[in-house]
Order: C-alpha cells, then structure tokens, then sequence
C-alpha cells in the first residue's frame, strides 16, 4: 500500500512540473529580426515622390528584437537618407544606436509601436509606427504625418526584416 501511495505522489509531482513547464510563444513577433531592405518615399498632394530603396549595408547591428513582455529593442548604425537634392546619395555609418520601445498586438500579424519616452511632438508632425508580421518577413512602417498641411503630406519609411531567432 505504501508502495502505491509513494507511486501515486511521484506521478502528482510528474504531471505538475509537465503542466508547468513553459510553453511555446504562439506570438509570430517575438524573436530577433534582421533587417535587410529599406524603402523611403513620400506622398505629397497624393503624389509618389522622393521613392527611394536601399539594399545594403545592412550588418549585424541593424536588427529589432522583439520581447515577450511586449518590449522591443531597435539597434541600427547606419542613417540613411531620401533621394532629394542636398542630401548624401549613400547611407552613412554612425555609432550603434539602440533604441527599446514597447508594442501591443491588434490581430492578424498586426502591431502598434510606441516609445514611451516621446513626450509632446512640437515638430508638426503625427508618427504611426506600425508593424506587420507574415510569415518570417517584418515590415516596420513609419509614417510621419503633417498635421498643418492639407495635401495628404507623407514621410513614409518601410523597413523589412528576416525572421533569424524566436527568442
């Protein structure tokens, strides 16, 4: 009997470290992402302008991480700019510069991120940062928003990136 109690008790603490143990993240976000394209245009009065795509150089430091606590981490170390006049023709290097913000879920591989460190924007300007997941491809996309103009004026960056760990 004792034998059957002993037995009982160690197949209770069995099932519970089972029934405890951590499951898979069903968040298609969370995990590390490299980038590997970048498309910066704008729309202004409904018109394509200034569309520009980059290729490289995307390194090991342009990537995002995104977290289970629904924390994300930024790092790049490149700026890059628009096609316009003035402005350098190639991307520049720049010291890694890493950047964490948090997200929230609204279904279907959609994401809003927010940095929660931006006070007021006096600039003129509304940000949307929004995130899209299908599959093992991320596109992070910024719009910046005049809010004083009339003409449908949009700053608009894509960024894509490739699924490369779910941690």
């Amino acid at each position: 009997m004792k034998l059957h109690y002993t037995l009982l008790i160690f197949a209770v603490f069995v099932f519970g470290l089972i029934s405890c143990k951590k499951g898979s993240n069903s968040d298609p976000i969370i995990g590390k992402w490299q980038e590997t394209r970048l498309r910066y245009y704008e729309i202004n009065a409904n018109k394509l302008v200034r569309d520009t795509t980059y290729l490289s150089p995307f390194t090991d430091l342009d990537y995002v991480q995104f977290n289970s606590n629904s924390t994300c981490t930024f790092s790049s170390d490149h700026y890059y700019y628009p096609n316009e006049l003035n402005y350098p023709t190639t991307p520049q290097a720049i010291p890694q510069f890493i950047d964490t913000l948090t997200f929230n879920s609204f279904g279907g591989g959609k994401y809003v991120i927010s940095n929660t460190n931006q006070g007021v924007n006096f600039s003129g300007f509304i940000l949307t940062d929004t995130a899209f997941v299908t599959g093992n491809t991320l596109r992070l996309q910024v719009i910046n928003y005049g809010i004083s103009r009339t003409d449908g004026f949009q700053d608009v960056s894509d960024s894509y990136f490739t699924k490369v760990s779910n941690r």
